[in-house]
């Protein structure tokens, strides 16, 4: 593989040097004749294929306040901030999703060190209330510094598809909660009064991109308590009509011999999604998988797969080529890019690079993460027109196929 990129080097450093024997090599189908042009695609269909209507498909639906989220701050440097950026990329894209794992995909992790780049806003605030999980020393409270981070839109719907991600769209239902607590002094119904005690489901629900609502505790709310006990969500649709609502997270949380436990039951527009117990030490910890489980259905069942284009071998043209370090700098790129499994180079001429590049993503996923990259910049898709090859059905007749094209940045 070694001796190979050097034998490409060397000739592309002989390609430099002779301009005559380089106009020679450049003077194949690069500009096809305008004339020759292609069969359309429903040309080309049989005639039943070609008259079938289109399968309608339905589209994501972008929701702003899922591209924005907010981290710890460690400190002011520009490190710091760099890293907490790096952190909220991940964050978003785990709200997007639906998932919690996005942070070990390669795609994810080669985007990192662009986050800066794709940052539209971000404010930094300090809080130093016990409430918000801040510890004392010496009787002092111990500062704690966020960042609030909001992302282009563009670049991370690109980084999803690249990564082979569903996205998660935006129009999310929010459950209304109606949860009651045991302690063992008998169940209460939690209302808005209490929201400390949901914090950790509510914080969760944040993290996973879907927002809870709470009852009010009025005296009609009250009177579920029976119906969130034997978890009867047809029980309950009357008194969660007020709140014109159709979907609802009914949980008891109790003591119980292991520390605390809890059943869920998750309903949808009068029937059951689904239900499951839980068990754990932390009361908290046991509130908060019911965000984590909600979340999980709802992404299962509503997320969508992005436009990510055409993946394998595509053919790439990269201009502004024009002296060795540039080759090196334009392979070494592609060659260690996540997106990308292998590259071969097809001509090598003053100015411009033609490769055959293998995409583990699809070339709208790709073109999008290059827009805001610092090595190449896209310039559009062109078709070329080529011969068909010998033995080929429609001999004779011409082919096209796609060009990426890419400016390399100074």
């Amino acid at each position: 593989m070694m001796s190979r990129q050097f034998a490409r080097i060397a000739l592309f450093s002989l390609l430099m040097a002779g301009a005559g024997l380089l106009a020679a090599q450049s003077a194949g189908p690069a500009k096809p004749p305008a004339a020759k042009t292609a069969p359309s695609a429903k040309s080309a269909m049989p005639p039943d294929t070609a008259e079938a209507a289109p399968v309608e498909r339905k589209r994501p639906v972008r929701n702003p306040e899922l591209y924005s989220t907010t981290v710890e701050l460690l400190s002011q440097g520009e490190a710091a901030r760099n890293a907490a950026y790096a952190r909220a990329l991940v964050q978003v894209v785990n709200q997007l999703t639906g998932r919690t794992d996005t942070g070990g995909n390669p795609v994810i992790r080669g985007a990192l060190a662009n986050a800066p780049k794709w940052v539209q806003n971000s404010n930094a605030s300090q809080a130093a209330s016990d409430t918000e999980g801040n510890t004392l020393v010496g009787g002092a409270p111990v500062l704690k510094a966020s960042l609030r981070v909001s992302f282009d839109p563009n670049p991370v719907d690109s980084l999803i598809a690249a990564a082979g991600y569903r996205y998660w769209t935006g129009e999310r239902p929010k459950p209304m909660l109606w949860l009651s607590i045991d302690d063992g002094r008998g169940p209460r119904l939690v209302t808005s009064q209490q929201l400390n005690v949901i914090k950790s489901l509510a914080d969760r629900g944040l993290e996973r991109g879907i927002r809870f609502l709470v009852p009010q505790g009025t005296p009609a709310d009250q009177a579920a308590l029976p119906a969130i006990q034997n978890l009867d969500g047809k029980a309950l649709e009357p008194i969660n009509a007020r709140y014109r609502n159709t979907t609802m997270l009914i949980g008891k949380v109790y003591r119980s011999v292991s520390g605390w436990s809890a059943w869920w039951l998750l309903w949808q527009d009068g029937a059951e999604l689904s239900r499951w117990p839980v068990t754990e030490a932390d009361a908290r910890k046991v509130i908060a998988t019911g965000a984590d489980r909600t979340a999980d259905y709802f992404a299962k069942r509503d997320a969508l797969p992005l436009d990510a284009g055409r993946a394998g071998v595509v053919r790439m043209e990269i201009s502004g080529v024009n002296s060795l370090a540039d080759y090196v700098r334009a392979l070494g790129f592609l060659q260690t890019h996540a997106s990308v499994r292998g590259v071969d180079v097809d001509v090598a001429m003053p100015g411009k690079l033609l490769l055959r590049v293998d995409l583990r993503s699809g070339v709208n996923a790709f073109r999008g993460l290059m827009r805001t990259n610092s090595t190449l910049q896209p310039l559009g898709a062109v078709s070329i027109a080529l011969p068909a090859a010998p033995g080929d059905a429609g001999e004779g007749v011409p082919r096209t196929e796609s060009v990426e094209r890419y400016l390399l940045r100074n």
